[in-house]
């Protein structure tokens, strides 16, 4: 459902100051391995605000290659000094979610973190070394619950493991999350063997307390999800008072429109081991009921409607310790690439018409997907084929093929180079002189750069990503881009956040012979590439440009507030291929959007959201709907999410 819409071969991924050397693995205790399931690698380092207090500690005893790592006393801090806040405390200060909330996200970094670390620094690091490799998640791939839990399953079968959990993080940087594992040593001498843990869950004991898992054991998961949602939203002169320009049909919302959406996707997922092999067995499948109650801005009609949401099955390959692995996997599900810019998750399904609930956008899953992805060192491959699921009444029959090419070192460097085409669409660009160019045929090349550690100063940060398009059926050479850069104070309360971001994307000169006009292909998401709540829904990301401020702040790991503003205006005066209205401007200036976004977690499985906004159409739009009475477009709404 939406809301919104790196290391050497064989290390651990562990966040430090400094550099740590590769320790030898330990295979005593062999553990399942679901490391590949974003096939991602990540570097051996500790968390950096835990360098300077770990250095002082004082060590003991390494464990010898082939020998399970025998914990030396963790520290009994009733004799000494009162420790800093992060040896209890989470090593993250951002702002916690659930993980189905961060289903499909790309992971940002990865820690691993002991709660209580022995008196050897050396055998810490074999630890978290096999804590890393049991686990399994890796930074630079995309998140995904169900890996996370049977890693997390696996952990906590070790040995040495007396309790282990893992939360998932907000980024600093946009559309991204941080995973973190926090484990807890067994003392010295209670070392429990993993085979005496019996399997567990509802079906085992019958006991609802074990919600939401089914069945759990060494080598196997399988569990209910559900997610769901209610939320009320209303909208003031919706299309800035000017419905007749925008909505075709004879329903034509003035004044305030008030109404109500809903959903619910209830499913089941596992993974499983075949046998003693580096093999798994994984998938997922669940239904969507959605509904919106009283008129919305776009129908009068009470809607209700049911259809499966994911279902898809895939198999990995993964060997723990080794720096390869590869994953496997076909049917309906979401995907996400990079931040969005090209392929949102949020984008994978439309949500209108008869499907309801058009603001809370609870279907994401792809129509149809192949995904498959080669996993080494630093390293991440992955191929792709995506069929969305579109309206039946604007099915374009729009198929993608692409291939990424990734790298990301878990110490804030990701560098990527992705090449999409089009093997199969019905979609055509119109031109003034009445012909048209097909889209079937499109290719896109698209460079991404971040670095979340600029100049080497924590928390500022940048990303850019450009794309260029042609087409091997017409003359065509479109560009689009974007530079972000920002800054988190993390050190102060509220831990205030400040970016801005120009992105800019081509529109079509019709007077040169060759065609300009981007095409935004799938990108989304409010939080990214919905550009203004109210002005995303009369201008999309072509012919564009635009200027983005986020101010954030974080009074709580439970809350968040942000405040966005948008300034748009266009490249060329000819914006054929958009809003009927507005296919020839007569000033650039689009509008300006401010947004308030806050996020409330009431618990890691219910969310306030909150969103207040804006937009103030320019001058292109009111003299497009030759209408001086033009009004703000003002947009709240208030809903509450469920994640299990």
């Amino acid at each position: 459902m939406s809301v919104l819409g790196l290391a050497s071969d064989g290390l651990a991924q562990i966040s430090s100051t400094t550099d740590l050397r590769a320790v030898e693995e330990n295979k005593t205790v062999p553990p399942i391995s679901t490391r590949a399931a974003d096939l991602m690698p990540l570097d051996l380092r500790l968390v950096p605000e835990l360098g300077e207090i770990l250095s002082e500690n004082h060590w003991g005893k390494v464990a010898t290659p082939g020998e399970t790592p025998e914990p030396s006393s963790p520290k009994d801090n009733s004799e000494l000094p009162a420790p800093a806040p992060t040896y209890t405390e989470d090593p993250n200060a951002g702002l916690r979610i659930p993980p189905n909330l961060g289903e499909g996200l790309p992971i940002e970094r990865v820690h691993i973190y002991l709660r209580n670390p022995t008196t050897d620094p050396s055998q810490d690091k074999a630890l978290q070394q096999q804590l890393a490799d049991t686990f399994g998640i890796r930074a630079g791939g995309n998140f995904i619950p169900l890996f996370a839990d049977q890693g997390l399953n696996q952990v906590q079968r070790l040995a040495f493991v007396k309790a282990a959990e893992y939360r998932l993080y907000k980024s600093n940087l946009p559309g991204t999350v941080i995973v973190a594992l926090l484990v807890t040593l067994q003392s010295e001498g209670k070392k429990v063997s993993p085979s005496a843990q019996p399997p567990k869950g509802m079906l085992v004991s019958g006991d609802i307390r074990d919600f939401p898992t089914l069945y759990q054991n060494d080598g196997a998961l399988a569990k209910i999800t559900l997610n769901g949602s209610v939320g009320i939203y209303s909208d003031t002169n919706p299309w800035f008072g000017n419905a007749n320009s925008f909505v075709s049909g004879s329903y034509k919302p003035t004044g305030t429109i008030t109404w109500g959406e809903f959903s619910l996707e209830p499913g089941l997922a596992g993974i499983t081991r075949l046998g003693d092999l580096p093999l798994y067995l994984y998938g997922a499948g669940s239904y969507t009921l959605s509904g919106t109650i009283q008129p919305d801005i776009f129908r009068t009609d009470n809607r209700i409607f049911g259809d499966v949401e994911k279902l898809y099955g895939g198999l990995l390959v993964a060997d723990p310790g080794s720096p390869f692995a590869f994953n496997l996997s076909a049917g309906r599900q979401i995907f996400q690439l990079n931040q969005g810019f090209l392929f949102s998750q949020f984008s994978g399904s439309a949500n209108a018409l008869d499907r309801a609930a058009s603001y809370s956008n609870p279907r994401t899953a792809f129509d149809m997907t192949v995904l498959a992805t080669l996993r080494w060192g630093n390293w991440r491959l992955l191929g792709f084929f995506l069929d969305p699921n579109e309206l039946p009444l604007a099915n374009t029959n729009t198929q993608y093929l692409g291939t990424s090419l990734n790298y990301n070192n878990n110490q804030g460097v990701e560098v990527a180079l992705t090449y999409v085409t089009v093997p199969q669409s019905a979609r055509v660009y119109a031109l003034l002189d009445g012909k048209q160019l097909n889209r079937q045929g499109l290719q896109v090349l698209n460079p991404r750069v971040r670095l979340s550690s600029l100049f080497e100063v924590p928390g500022l940060w940048v990303e850019g990503e450009y794309a260029y398009e042609f087409n091997s059926q017409q003359t065509m050479a479109a560009h689009g881009g974007y530079l972000w850069l920002g800054y988190t104070a993390n050190d102060m309360s509220l831990r205030p956040s400040l970016s801005y971001r120009f992105a800019g994307f081509s529109g079509d000169n019709p007077y040169t012979k060759t065609y300009e006009r981007f095409d935004p292909l799938l990108a989304g998401g409010l939080s990214d590439w919905l550009q203004g709540i109210s002005l995303g829904k009369v201008y999309n990301n072509s012919n564009s440009f635009s200027h983005r401020v986020t101010f954030k702040v974080q009074p709580s790991d439970s809350l968040s507030v942000s405040l966005d503003y948008y300034y748009r205006f266009a490249d060329q005066l000819n914006n054929l291929g958009g809003n009927t209205t507005l296919s020839t401007l007569e000033s650039h200036f689009i509008g300006h959007e401010v947004m308030l976004t806050t996020q409330y977690f009431l618990s890691q499985n219910f969310m306030l959201l909150g969103v207040g906004a804006i937009a103030f159409p320019g001058s292109a739009i009111r003299q497009a709907v030759n209408d001086t009475t033009t009004s703000p477009w003002i947009t709240l709404q208030l809903s509450l999410f469920m994640f299990f």
